[in-house]
């Protein structure tokens, strides 16, 4: 019988409810999936035949420690996915400038590395933009996310500089979709779409994020929607089990927002086909 690990973090040491329901699934398979933190000392993770990342939460809070425990996986060969290099690279939001140079449409931003002197309301200016979202380039569920505006950002300067002391910033143009229309979220298998939902925001602000007071229902996007998502995940050249793409709708396209190739909700319990898609897709890696 195979063996896979669903790798977790301290405090959801028995996953999340979603990524529950592939425990059953997978096990009448003759797969044996069980909870790992990604930070125990005393895992053995070579005795896995896949190594899956899901609710790994924190390491954002702790990247360079994340990424040398990514790099230790890597240098014993350990079946980790998606890949080594995929998520080191997903895990700065710099990527972005990645994808941007291929042609995919993103939301305009600006990059400050870190230690990096950078004036909030020279950058609002010299964009035009009256509101900006500003956050760090490694972050997670909107953490240390905030909105700045033309009339904030001198008495907000000091947060920004206290950022810039830690972290890579990224100031990002506000869209105003996200509050009008939501924010998509399409779901890949082995690059293979496999269903989307739509996010909201609870009223008065712009996350979407459940633990933020969003919310979000199934909702099937129109074919052209989920093509240009498709080409999205197509970009990356290496094997993905599962990608996320959060994308905005502005003007009849999309608007790429985040590529979440890391440990994204996959809403699995949204949809009748999501989890044996899911499912399928991690057996079909397994044989592999």
């Amino acid at each position: 019988m195979k063996k896979i690990a669903l790798v977790t973090y301290q405090k959801l040491p028995n996953l999340t409810n979603d990524d529950r329901l592939l425990l059953d699934y997978l096990l009448h398979h003759d797969i044996t999936a069980q909870a790992e933190m990604w930070d125990a000392r005393e895992v053995v993770w070579e005795s896995f035949d896949a190594i899956i990342l899901r609710s790994c939460w924190d390491y954002h809070l702790r990247p360079e420690e994340f990424a040398n425990w990514i790099d230790g996986l890597d240098k014993i060969g350990a079946p980790l996915w998606n890949l080594p290099r995929v998520v080191k690279w997903n895990m700065d939001k710099t990527y972005l400038r990645t994808l941007a140079a291929q042609g995919i449409s993103i939301a305009s931003s600006i990059s400050i590395e870190k230690s990096t002197p950078a004036h909030l309301k020279k950058v609002l200016d010299a964009q035009g933009w009256k509101k900006a979202v500003v956050k760090p380039t490694i972050s997670a569920s909107a953490f240390q996310t905030w909105v700045a505006t033309v009339e904030n950002a001198e008495s907000h300067q000091n947060i920004v500089d206290e950022m810039l002391t830690r972290t890579g910033v990224i100031i990002q143009e506000f869209v105003d979709e996200i509050q009008t229309i939501g924010e998509w979220s399409f779901i890949f298998f082995n690059k293979n779409f496999s269903h989307a939902v739509l996010k909201r925001a609870k009223a008065g602000d712009f996350r979407v994020q459940q633990e933020h007071g969003g919310y979000c229902e199934i909702k099937i996007p129109d074919a052209a929607f989920v093509k240009q998502a498709k080409s999205i995940v197509d970009s990356i050249a290496e094997p993905l089990l599962y990608a996320r793409v959060d994308a905005v709708e502005r003007n009849g396209e999309l608007t790429l927002m985040e590529l979440e190739l890391i440990e994204p909700v996959l809403f699995l319990s949204y949809h009748p086909l999501a989890l044996q898609r899911f499912a399928e897709a991690i057996i079909a890696g397994v044989g592999r």
